[in-house]
């Protein structure tokens, strides 16, 4: 005997220890799904052969007893317990499309029995719903007019209130403007300053070593020359020494010595000359850099004054564009508040609107569902009806069932002949064809 849970279980156990592919699951080669939007069609283009099949069901019995170890008995019965198998699948589709169909049918009569019976009750809280949503709706498009009249306003006040500062700030900036240039200018001017002063402190240093290095020569030269007169004066005084002498030789260290004495004498006479010399560049050095020192003196007051009048002319302006913007920044805020009410509002006002828009369609829904009891009813029958098809298409199930089992329980030893003759088969030509292989290697 075969065991199953119920007429719409997807797995069938038979006594044989064989089992019914759900479905879904089975192999492509024993499944045929039927198309069209109602599989009962099928089933009833089938039930002649259903009804053969019920009746070769009992012949097939003793036809696979008699048939034995056929093969082409087993493959009769191969194709007769797959085309029953596929009758049984198109059998449970229509029980689950009737079943689905009659589960929709019946929430949607239980939903308008309902509002049939409440149907003032719906009339009256959504039509409160309706004209509260309006109110809402009304108030809000009050209030966004005034908002947005209000902007343009502020807007407007705005764009004059710009006009307005620019005129007034014109001169300040200018003045500032003007004041920073002669402020600018007054500092590359002490800048300049400063540089010149830079070079003549730089002059007279180097005057000044210039001084000693020269008035230091001029001395060397006189320590010099005096080396060298005494040096001719103890060679005079050897010769002078020895009788022996002659006295042309003495009249020409006499007339060197002469020599050397001019030498000193302008040696001593160039110092005079040198260090005076060197004085007055240092002099003229320190002469220029007085002079610009006191241009840097008179620059630095010009800077410093400069300045102080572009400083308290940049302040001036400052504080007033300062106050300029104060002022603008504040209808800047009062214009962001009003595009911010503005957004909330028009949030509000949608939200009323579909509020409006859901109920009056659950209205309009009450009020067709009332106007229309014929629909009401025709859904009531339908579902009377679709009942029938579905204790019909059961036993349809059943009896389909009941024969696919019989239908295999009768065909189990022509099956399996016809199984194990393939499995055989194809062993036999795997071995011949691994001999043949052997052979050509």
């Amino acid at each position: 005997m075969a065991s199953r849970s119920d007429s719409d279980s997807n797995t069938v156990e038979y006594e044989d220890g064989e089992y019914e592919y759900p479905i879904q699951d089975m192999p492509e080669e024993y499944v045929e799904v039927s198309e069209g939007p109602n599989a009962r069609d099928a089933l009833e283009g089938d039930a002649a052969v259903g009804a053969a099949i019920t009746r070769a069901g009992s012949t097939a019995a003793g036809a696979a007893k008699d048939a034995g170890r056929s093969i082409a008995g087993g493959f009769s019965a191969m194709r007769q317990v797959r085309q029953a198998s596929k009758m049984r699948a198109n059998a449970r589709a229509e029980v689950r499309e009737i079943e689905e169909g009659l589960e929709e049918n019946r929430a949607l009569l239980a939903h308008r029995e309902d509002v049939a019976q409440h149907y003032d009750e719906i009339v009256a809280a959504q039509t409160s719903a309706i004209n509260a949503a309006q109110d809402e709706i009304d108030l809000a498009t009050d209030d966004l007019e005034k908002q947005a009249a209000k902007r343009k306003r502020l807007t407007d006040e705005l764009r004059r209130m710009k006009e307005r500062h620019e005129q007034e700030l014109r001169p300040y900036r200018n003045l500032m403007d003007s004041s920073r240039g002669r402020s600018d200018d007054a500092a590359k001017a002490l800048a300049n300053a400063r540089r010149s002063v830079k070079s003549a402190e730089a002059l007279v240093n180097e005057k000044t070593k210039n001084r000693a290095k020269r008035i230091q020569d001029a001395h060397r030269a006189v320590d010099n020359a005096k080396e060298r007169v005494r040096a001719v004066e103890e060679e005079r005084n050897a010769l002078q020494a020895d009788g022996a002498t002659d006295e042309a030789a003495i009249a020409k260290v006499e007339s060197e010595l002469a020599t050397e004495q001019r030498s000193l004498q302008m040696a001593t006479s160039d110092v005079e000359r040198v260090t005076q010399e060197a004085q007055a560049a240092v002099d003229q050095a320190q002469k220029d850099l007085w002079s610009k020192q006191r241009e840097q003196s008179v620059a630095e007051k010009a800077a410093e004054k400069a300045k102080e009048e572009a400083t308290t002319h940049k302040n001036e302006y400052d504080g007033r564009f300062k106050e300029a913007q104060s002022e603008e920044r504040a209808h800047e805020d009062a214009i962001k508040s009003c595009e911010a009410r503005m957004k909330d509002l028009n949030k509000t006002k949608a939200a009323a609107e579909a509020r409006k828009s859901e109920a009056q369609a659950v209205l309009d829904e009450a009020t067709e569902i009332h106007a229309h009891p014929e629909t009401t009813e025709g859904l009531r029958q339908r579902i009377a009806n679709e009942e029938r098809d579905l204790a019909d298409a059961r036993a349809d199930l059943d009896e389909l069932t009941a024969t696919e089992r019989e239908l295999r329980r009768a065909t189990r030893g022509a099956r399996t002949t016809f199984m194990v003759v393939a499995i055989v088969i194809a062993a036999i030509v795997i071995v011949v064809l691994w001999f043949l292989f052997l052979r050509q290697g």
